[in-house]
């Protein structure tokens, strides 16, 4: 995998991230831990479980990226599943 994770695809990131890429996972963070967080807040009503939740979600992408299958949606998606399967469960 070559080339900063900026100018990587979702897809392309979750491959560096399974490699151990912390910039990868980064990355993902910045381009939706926003999307995450919200829904999260959402659910729970409170901010500081949302972000318990947060950090749940991306330390799950990194342990699990094998888990993310880009012909099935996106990234975001993926991501927003797992906050929101988090968040009722902490409700």
């Amino acid at each position: 995998m070559t080339g900063s994770p900026g100018e990587l695809s979702d897809a392309a990131l979750v491959v560096a991230i399974g490699r151990w890429r912390q910039d990868a996972l980064a990355e993902a963070y910045r381009r939706h831990a926003g999307a995450v967080l919200a829904l999260a807040r959402r659910v729970l009503g409170d901010r500081d479980r949302a972000e318990d939740v947060t950090q749940v979600v991306f330390s799950l992408l990194w342990d699990h990226a094998e888990r993310f299958d880009p012909d099935r949606g996106s990234l975001r998606s993926f991501l927003l599943t797992l906050a929101h399967r988090r968040a009722v469960d902490a409700a």
